[in-house]
Order: structure tokens, then C-alpha cells, then sequence
């Protein structure tokens, strides 16, 4: 699926050919490098994975035919909101030479819509606490603080 937002920048769905640059992007976020050929390997069979879910979808958002951000948005209903769908925003990541032109904010409401227009009560991300730029740029969408988030790390198998 592919989505015009402006006659030079699209959004479109990842595909398993996608892995390698979706990777990258990925990457991009925290600075890592270059995504070794193990990474790009597991953003494939993540992607598989992904493939699973009913409503679970990796978005490239590209300028000018160039991949420049992605994100990736699950949609499925809260058994706490009497089956209401919800969505979760992950995987939010804008090239850094491409950051404060306006990309991020473009490709987040058309997250947003893309969560409004399957009914969503809410859309949720989390961020690392660190990321202080990040949390101003979604508290400047409408986004707010709610709550505390809380997680726990096990070992990898």
C-alpha cells in the first residue's frame, strides 16, 4: 500500500525486500552505524513475524524516491476498553540529516489517521526517557505524558 502525502513523499508498507534499509533507518535512530548483515537478517524475520498479526504493519516514508523515516504501527482491540482497538506506535525514526524539516511530523499524523480511521480510542508510543527532543516533538502533536511505563529485560535465547 502505498500513500501520497505530497507529490515528492510517500508512505508505503514494508516488504521483506525492505529489511536491509529498514535496518539502516533503524539504526539511524541511536547513532549505531551501518546494520551488519546479522541485523538486517533478523529485520527479515521480523518482519515475517510482523506478518502474523492481523493489523501490524512496518511504514517507509520516502522523499523524492529516497527512504528517509519509518515507523511501525499495531492495531488490536484493548480487553480492558470493552474490545475498543487501540494502536501502538514503535520503531519512529527520521534520518538525523533529514530531522527539523518537517518529515517526522508528516509521517506521525499520517500515523495518527491511520489509527483514527480503524476506530482507535488511542494511540500510545514510549520513549526512551533520554530523549528529551523527541517528547517535545510529540507533546507539539497532541501527544501526552500518561502514566508511568515500566518494562523488564530478559536475556535473549
Amino acid at each position: 500500500m502505498q500513500i501520497p502525502l505530497t507529490p515528492n513523499i510517500f508512505l508505503r508498507t514494508a516488504t521483506l525486500d525492505d529489511a536491509p534499509a529498514l535496518a539502516a533507518v533503524l539504526a539511524s535512530m541511536d547513532e549505531k552505524g551501518a546494520p551488519t548483515a546479522q541485523d538486517q537478517l533478523a529485520m527479515r524475520e521480523t518482519l515475517i513475524d510482523m506478518a502474523g498479526y492481523p493489523d501490524f504493519c512496518a511504514y517507509l516514508l520516502f522523499e523524492d524516491d529516497q527512504l528517509v523515516g519509518s515507523f511501525s504501527l499495531m492495531v488490536f482491540p484493548s480487553p480492558s476498553h470493552h474490545g475498543f482497538q487501540q494502536a501502538l506506535l514503535d520503531g519512529v525514526a527520521i534520518l538525523p540529516e533529514k530531522r527539523g524539516q518537517g518529515l517526522g511530523e508528516m509521517m506521525i499524523r499520517q500515523a495518527m489517521r491511520l489509527a483514527s480511521d480503524k476506530h482507535c480510542y488511542k494511540l500510545m508510543l514510549s520513549s526512551n526517557i533520554k530523549r528529551v527532543a523527541a517528547h517535545r516533538f510529540y507533546e507539539h502533536l497532541g501527544f501526552t505524558q500518561h502514566g508511568l511505563s515500566f518494562s523488564i529485560q530478559f536475556e535473549a535465547n
